[in-house]
């Protein structure tokens, strides 16, 4: 009896220890994707019009709440780009928000544009350092890749965003993937990223920093215009 006893508690045992496994496997991020693009055919056939903005501001709860902490609130938002520029213009106008930069740049479906911000260089010693760097002089590199909805989301594009961390070293800079994601946009919308990494509260202190992608539009490219695009 108890020899029957003690092989049934090893047997549970055993697959409680099992069951465990797979679950943590389950739980744990892909570390094989995360930081990598997904490789997709360019579609030269049709490009879209983008716009990147990066700003800071001193409300922790401008646009993303901050209530319930930091480390338990969403870090994305998704909003129409005509409200997004108004929220935006008025934290400028009673100086509670800072636009460090805003580009606008037009690629191919499935290409990646490279959007980054430039560090400002208050001092020898940083300037020093970056030089000779492929990362010279960024803050933030930041890769931006827009393709057509793999689910046939109605009017819906994916947009890709993938956002490094910059720092300033002896040898020139080291860059740290801390934002990856993918989100669905439609013509007219803006998605609002706030970049809150250890590495990005360290630097910002108080402020909050984001990067905020409008998809302006996406336009089909006449065979014979394609010629013309360098």
């Amino acid at each position: 009896m108890n020899k029957k006893f003690v092989i049934s508690a090893l047997a549970l045992l055993a697959l409680i220890s099992i069951s465990s496994i797979k679950a943590s496997a389950q739980s744990c991020p892909i570390n094989e994707t995360y930081g990598v693009q997904t490789l997709l055919a360019v579609d030269k056939t049709s490009q879209s019009q983008l716009e990147i903005t990066y700003f800071t501001t001193s409300d922790q709860n401008a646009f993303i709440s901050e209530k319930a902490g930091l480390d338990r609130s969403a870090s994305y938002l998704n909003l129409n780009s005509t409200q997004f520029v108004a929220k935006l213009e008025g934290l400028t106008r009673h100086g509670l928000a800072s636009i460090r930069k805003q580009q606008a740049v037009t690629s191919y479906l499935g290409e990646v544009a490279e959007l980054n911000l430039e560090r400002r260089l208050d001092n020898a010693s940083i300037i020093n350092a970056s030089l000779g760097s492929p990362l010279s002089g960024l803050d933030r590199k930041t890769e931006i890749k827009v393709y057509e909805s793999l689910g046939g989301e109605r009017d819906h594009y994916r947009v890709s965003l993938l956002s490094s961390f910059v720092e300033a070293t002896a040898r020139g800079g080291q860059n740290t993937v801390d934002y990856d994601a993918v989100v669905l946009l439609k013509p007219g919308q803006t998605a609002v990223f706030k970049l809150a990494s250890n590495h990005e509260v360290r630097r910002s202190g108080a402020q909050r920093s984001y990067v905020a992608v409008t998809l302006r539009s996406v336009k089909n490219v006449g065979w014979a215009s394609l010629g013309r695009r360098p």
